[in-house]
């Protein structure tokens, strides 16, 4: 490894062009520096510098040595790599589903404390509207909505916690008729083109549906799409209003803005399912936590902020 160590110092001297700036990057002395030089050439029995003035000019078979030395290096730092992961064991997994708005919103600030608390967790994130919950097999852990008015969702082999209900409220254009008032009322949504937020697996559509029929609506939508920042973008558009749950618009395109929806207020209730045989590892019991802490933050928010949360 001495041999390696030299080639390294050598390639810093030939890419610097001094032994000083050489050892400046390299945090060593200049004599060191010197030092090792000095046995490299020797050893392979080359001129591989020659005396300028206070400083050195590397021969043309110094050149070719630390070109050739290049993939060398490269390799040893690849094996020492892979030795350092023998050592430390194997990467820890973990799959984590989670719905758009949650992922977007919640989970960015939380991974990456995990990260810096496990640097050897290898963490998958799936998303999981995609696919009705019979049709995939479930991450270790999921962030998961369901209808307000359902049974609550118990998936085989998790724990359960739930973390708060979370309202849908109407979107619309800043200049829109109903912009105009404080809040909407379902009734009046039948008097507008709406964009439907229908995702497969997502509980959106239902939710909306049984609101509509509870207040005797037959709701009129003249487009849709299968992602939230697609149903805003056209809204922003003029294509209509929408009904999203609140976490779906927290950073709304300039021009939307935000009004309660009553009589009645759908509701999406959000859960977190954590894999029982993984419910003791450290990894999983701090994201669990974290996970819980983020949601409970976010419902103290919308309760300092007034009715369903929306700032008016």
């Amino acid at each position: 490894m001495q041999n390696l160590h030299r080639l390294r110092v050598w390639r810093a001297v030939v890419a610097s062009g001094s032994v000083q700036q050489a050892a400046r990057n390299l945090g060593n002395s200049p004599a060191t520096v010197s030092q090792h030089i000095i046995a490299l050439q020797r050893e392979v029995a080359a001129p591989l510098y020659r005396r300028d003035g206070r400083g050195i000019a590397v021969t043309e078979a110094g050149h070719a040595l630390a070109a050739r030395s290049e993939a060398l290096l490269a390799e040893a730092a690849d094996l020492q790599t892979f030795v350092d992961r023998l050592a430390a064991g194997p990467a820890t997994r973990l799959t984590l589903g989670s719905f758009s708005s949650a992922t977007t919103v919640w989970l960015p600030d939380v991974l990456r404390a995990a990260q810096l608390r496990f640097p050897g967790l290898h963490m998958e994130i799936l998303a999981n509207e995609p696919a009705p919950p019979g049709e995939r097999a479930f991450a270790d852990i999921e962030v998961r909505a369901e209808s307000g008015l359902a049974d609550p969702v118990r998936m085989r082999g998790h724990d359960r916690d739930e973390l708060l209900d979370d309202a849908y409220v109407v979107v619309t254009e800043a200049d829109h008729p109903l912009a105009q008032a404080p809040e909407v009322r379902m009734a009046e949504l039948a008097e507008h083109a709406l964009v439907d937020l229908h995702v497969q697996g997502s509980p959106s559509g239902e939710v909306i549906d049984e609101a509509a029929r509870a207040a005797g609506l037959d709701l009129r939508y003249a487009a849709g799409a299968d992602d939230h920042h697609g149903v805003r973008a056209m809204v922003a558009a003029g294509m209509g209003v929408t009904v999203l749950p609140l976490l779906a618009t927290l950073d709304l395109p300039a021009g939307l803005v935000v009004r309660p929806l009553l009589d009645p207020t759908p509701v999406r209730r959000i859960a977190l399912h954590v894999r029982q045989t993984m419910s003791a590892l450290p990894h999983v019991v701090f994201l669990r936590r974290e996970i819980g802490r983020v949601a409970r933050a976010y419902a103290e928010d919308l309760a300092a902020r007034g009715p369903q949360g929306t700032a008016i």
